[in-house]
Order: structure tokens, then sequence, then C-alpha cells
């Protein structure tokens, strides 16, 4: 019976422009898993231009260009961040701390580095506290617009 539909919808979306659209949409809506992180991604390129940054070649620039273009992009992708999604450190004791990681602990929230033997308990140093999101506050895209545009392209008509 599915291979009946699916000549059937093969069909319908070769012959009928309204229906190809419809599929379209869905085949969209099935990609689902991807579009919060495209769009905080979208949203820092829009309003701190983070990908052309990442894009870019700087081996050529020195540290003083660099730093000044720097310092603008963080200023705004840092707002991005904070009006978008909130995060808070996973562990909360100050980086440096020696910390004990216990038995049965959550490898995805603690990434052992270094010189690991045995079995936990692990005692260590803490070098990074981690993140975890709390909150996600972010834009509807329109469904009929393609997630995986981060950045349209920009032309000026003159």
């Amino acid at each position: 019976m599915r291979l009946f539909k699916a000549i059937q919808a093969f069909f319908r979306v070769l012959f009928n422009a309204d229906y190809a659209t419809r599929v379209e949409r869905l085949a969209l809506e099935d990609r689902s898993g991807e579009v919060p992180s495209l769009k905080v991604l979208m949203l820092f390129q829009r309003e701190g231009r983070l990908v052309d940054f990442l894009k870019e070649e700087i081996d050529g620039f020195d540290d003083a260009q660099i730093g000044a273009a720097v310092r603008d992009i963080h200023r705004k992708c840092r707002k991005v961040l904070s009006d978008q999604v909130t995060v808070e450190p996973i562990r909360k004791e100050p980086q440096g701390t020696v910390v004990e990681v216990p038995e049965g602990f959550d490898a995805a929230q603690i990434r052992l580095i270094g010189n690991v033997k045995g079995a936990p308990p692990f005692k260590g140093v803490l070098v990074h506290h981690g993140w975890r999101v709390v909150e996600v506050r972010l834009p509807e895209i329109a469904s009929d617009q393609d997630p995986r545009i981060v950045a349209p392209a920009e032309v000026e008509v003159r």
C-alpha cells in the first residue's frame, strides 16, 4: 500500500505545483531537529556577522585589526546569546578548584581529560565548568522559509 501511495505522491508532486509546495514545507518541518541550532547561527550572523568573521582568512591582518573586529562581533553575539538563550555552568565551583567526580557520573556533563586510570571516583582540577542550556527563546521561522538559510545574499540595487 505504501508503494502505491509513494508512486501517487510522486506524480502529484510532478504535475501539481501547489501539492509540490506543500510537500516541500512538510520536508522542511521534518528537519526540525536542525532548526534550533541553525536559528542561533542565523541570529549570530544577522546581528554580529559571526559566520563572515569565522570564514574570513585573518592571517594577513595584524593583532590590532583583529582585536578591533572581534570586540564588535563579541559585543553583538553576546547580546544575541543573552537575549535568546539562558545558560548556566554545569559545575558551580571556580575553575582551578580540586573536585571529585563520583561513580555513576554523567559523561555527557563531565569529560575527563588527562591521566585517567582506574574507576571512579576521580579527583582532578576543574579546567572548565561547562555550560548547560536552561531556556531558549528563539524567534519563529516562517513556514515557507528554508531553515538552512543562515543569511540571505544581499544585493544593493543602484
